[in-house]
């Protein structure tokens, strides 16, 4: 079966993403940055604590953690039903660790969950699934789990608890609502306000931002073009005046830089004969009376490859079948005792002399810009890298796959059998520009993009990624040297959050 123009497509590219439906549980701590503030080690030593925890519930209702950041957590699971069971326990395992400190200093997690649609790339997952589960994390109570319609649809009375309709909601670059619900868990009476008195103390934390938010609002026009200094964002101003905030996530981030890369064009196909020659006799009625060569043996121009006999003859009238040129036994249909005619099948199928090629299928992209002469490396599976020449690129595409084709000649290459898959790669020189690490790029439904922080803001910034090398990825448009992009905790962000930025990588040269 000819393979689609997708899976073409990807196999050139180096092999199809995994795509698949997972149930997605996110989680991370609220008021993470104010807990570290007031006694980080404390708090390190017991998030390490809850994360064990999380894994081994994880673990235990057959799922997988894919991702951390910082402290968010992103676990995928075959099953909703059982990521909420995990999910659950989890809240029940955490609370009865909590007990022991006074209500200021637990440490809670927040959690979303969804069913959605997902890409594994090198262990990670990506996706709708992914980015919708963050964003419900971002709206469900501390110590709560919110979670969306289609898991809510597809437990259907298979866990043991209530869930309160919070109806459709509006989630950051999220394209359309998302309905949502509340797990309603069991109140820990050991904190005797539960989840109002938690908002309660929420409130009570952020009440000196509100009165900044509502002086600034109070100022006259005059006053407020009079004084420069009230001019700055009052949410930032709100940050800088009370940096321990417990609403404010600290990320970590690098600054983009200038990088040069190896520019390369790679493809994929099968090892064929350049020239294959059909070799069978001149005349009627033969039979082969012996056989004298093997497929893959190396034969000189005029070799006997077969004797052959006519039927009521003497023994030694044989007819000699001879290779017409030199080269390499690819395929041999002769049998002792079986029928020779020069009008049936050949005997013998050589490769003149020994000469092989790759034969692959490339995008039209990459077909643009490979030409004959050009050198080539070549992995054959199960042998050496070896060097060849390209003879020959198809100077059209097949309207229905829209792929072209390309011939990459090999000599003196032993060892290499006709039908072997080989992969290869043609160097195009060096090309400079923007470098990031390639865990700030975002992949969603709307194309790929970064978030960067300007002024302690979270802005979405789309962007063309290019070439690779390490961990390291080419910006082609979007971005400028010394932009400071997020790192990994994308999908716990929205845009126009305020974040704290923690630098902790600089991209240097892919060299």
């Amino acid at each position: 079966m000819e393979p689609t123009r997708d899976e073409a497509a990807d196999r050139l590219r180096g092999g199809p993403l995994k795509r698949t439906i997972a149930a997605i549980l996110a989680a991370d701590v609220a008021g993470y940055s104010r807990l570290v503030a007031e006694d980080e080690e404390d708090t390190l030593r017991r998030l390490a604590g809850h994360r064990a925890v999380f894994r081994e519930q994880v673990s235990r209702f057959g799922g997988r953690v894919f991702n951390t950041a910082g402290d968010a957590i992103l676990a995928e699971f075959p099953s909703a039903v059982e990521g909420l069971r995990a999910g659950i326990a989890i809240q029940e395992t955490l609370r009865e660790r909590n007990r022991e400190h006074p209500p200021g200093r637990r440490i809670c997690f927040r959690m979303g969950m969804t069913i959605g649609d997902v890409v594994e790339q090198d262990g990670d997952l990506l996706g709708d699934g992914v980015n919708i589960a963050a964003r419900l994390e971002g709206i469900a109570e501390p110590g709560g789990i919110c979670i969306a319609r289609s898991v809510h649809e597809a437990i259907d009375n298979k866990v043991a608890v209530t869930f309160r309709d919070i109806g459709p909601q509006k989630l950051k670059n999220i394209p359309r609502p998302v309905h949502a619900f509340r797990v309603v868990l069991p109140a820990d009476p050991a904190d005797g306000s539960g989840q109002d008195g938690r908002r309660g103390g929420r409130l009570r934390r952020l009440a000196p931002v509100i009165a900044l938010l509502l002086l600034a609002l109070g100022l006259g026009a005059g006053l407020w073009y009079g004084l420069p200094g009230l001019r700055r964002d009052p949410v930032i101003a709100a940050l800088r005046a009370n940096p321990d905030r417990d609403d404010i996530l600290t990320v970590s981030v690098a600054r983009a830089s200038q990088a040069c890369f190896a520019d390369e064009a790679s493809f994929s196909g099968t090892i064929v004969p350049r020239r294959e020659i059909e070799i069978r006799p001149d005349a009627e009625g033969l039979r082969v009376a012996q056989v004298l060569t093997q497929p893959m043996a190396e034969v000189a121009a005029g070799q006997v490859l077969a004797q052959l006999s006519r039927a009521g003859e003497p023994e030694g009238a044989v007819v000699a079948l001879r290779a017409p040129v030199p080269g390499i036994v690819g395929r041999s249909n002769a049998l002792v005792g079986a029928p020779a005619s020069a009008r049936g099948a050949p005997l013998f199928q050589l490769v003149a002399y020994g000469e092989f090629e790759l034969e692959a299928e490339i995008s039209l992209d990459t077909l643009e810009r490979l030409a004959p002469g050009q050198a080539v490396t070549l992995r054959p599976l199960g042998l050496p890298e070896l060097q060849g020449r390209i003879r020959l690129v198809s100077p059209q595409v097949d309207p229905a796959t829209q792929l072209g084709s390309v011939r990459v000649l090999l000599r003196n290459a032993a060892g290499l059998r006709q039908g072997l898959f080989a992969r290869g790669t043609v160097s195009l020189g060096e090309r400079c520009g923007v470098a990031i690490p390639q865990s700030a790029i975002l992949r969603g439904p709307e194309g790929t993009s970064v978030y960067v922080v300007s002024e302690s803001r979270v802005e979405g910034r789309p962007v063309t990624p290019g070439l690779l090398s390490g961990n390291l990825v080419e910006v082609r448009e979007g971005l400028a040297v010394d932009d400071t992009v997020i790192l990994r905790a994308g999908p716990f962000l929205r845009e126009g959050d305020v974040v704290r930025p923690a630098l902790v990588a600089t991209a240097r040269s892919a060299d």
